[in-house]
């Protein structure tokens, strides 16, 4: 059972980037002890928020996942709630110039989540193509094209195009060079994302079942059910499994049992996804704001996992491997 006590509705949270961000803050203080704890219990505390709106996991497992981080450098974090902005999507990045007291952050990145909601976050400077540097950042320090988002799913989680223009001391800096992608828990933290992707699909679930219950069901409905049912089911299993397992993987194993286990919790959640909306029909799509909402969070939160390249990598393994012969 989750240690995290939630007391928010869905319906509050998603009112306003204010509603938001106090809810951000108030997960992010109050239970700090399970965002920074042993990854089972941390799993499940994500899934549980989850249930109940999925930008607000997002953003949640965001500031844990910096914490994480700023523990694995060994570095204190600064006062606030944490953003990880790391994306490189379309070819973008910011890159890393040292001066003469410091470094200078110049470029764009996509997909910086939080704006206006976290305070600081953690962003990979680039010195050359294959270096890197990871920056303790003020979040406000950047400018955000709010108008870079189009669309209303994940609209909460405020993830815009930024571009960054800033110099950074020394101190700024959080562990050694190319410290952010070589760590081991850069593998474990996807897994956390995993987690949250899991509780969304349960939350799927839960409304689909909850809107059943006003009438008598089809047995065709019922029967769907039960497929979307056991879906999660794999999907929070698998989460846990893994979690548990942590403490024994490490290399290429840990590599292919956390993108295995991500890419197993994208197929189930797909698979809630495309039942629940044969399920509801036009009516329940139409009608039910929050189940809309959160078949459109989950339908584009899962796209940031590349399947068929999960796949094809599993595939070269599978063909790579020799089982020994008596």
């Amino acid at each position: 059972m989750s240690a995290v006590a939630l007391t928010v509705r869905a319906d509050e949270v998603r009112s306003s980037t204010a509603a938001m961000r106090a809810a951000v803050r108030d997960l992010a203080a109050e239970h700090t002890e399970v965002w920074t704890g042993p990854f089972p219990g941390f799993a499940d505390a994500l899934a549980e928020v989850a249930r109940v709106d999925l930008c607000l996991a997002r953003l949640v497992e965001g500031h844990a996942d910096a914490l994480r981080i700023l523990d694995q450098a060994g570095a204190a974090p600064r006062p606030g709630v944490y953003g990880v902005w790391a994306s490189r999507s379309a070819g973008t990045g910011v890159g890393a110039r040292a001066n003469g007291t410091g470094w200078h952050l110049d470029g764009e990145l996509r997909f910086a989540s939080g704006i206006d909601v976290v305070d600081r976050a953690l962003l990979p400077g680039w010195v050359d193509a294959d270096t890197h540097l990871l920056f303790d950042v003020a979040a406000d320090a950047v400018r955000a094209d709010r108008d870079s988002w189009h669309t209303s799913a994940m609209d909460a989680s405020r993830s815009f195009t930024v571009t960054a223009s800033m110099p950074c001391g020394a101190d700024d800096v959080v562990g050694p060079e190319n410290f952010y992608l070589r760590r081991p828990g850069f593998l474990v933290g996807g897994l956390g994302v995993a987690a949250v992707w899991a509780g969304g699909a349960q939350s799927v679930l839960e409304q689909v079942a909850a809107g059943l219950r006003r009438f008598t069901p089809s047995a065709h409905q019922v029967r769907r059910l039960g497929v979307a049912e056991q879906a999660v089911w794999q999907a929070r299993t698998v989460v846990a499994a893994t979690a548990r397992r942590l403490p024994d993987l490490d290399g290429d194993r840990l590599a292919r049992e956390t993108t295995a286990a991500r890419t197993c919790v994208v197929t189930a959640c797909e698979q809630v996804v495309d039942e629940a909306q044969r399920i509801v029909g036009p009516g329940g799509l139409s009608g039910d704001a929050r189940l809309a909402r959160t078949l459109a969070d989950l339908a584009i939160f899962v796209r940031q996992h590349h399947v068929d390249l999960a796949h094809e990598a599993a595939g070269r393994h599978a063909l790579d491997t020799r089982e020994p012969t008596g």
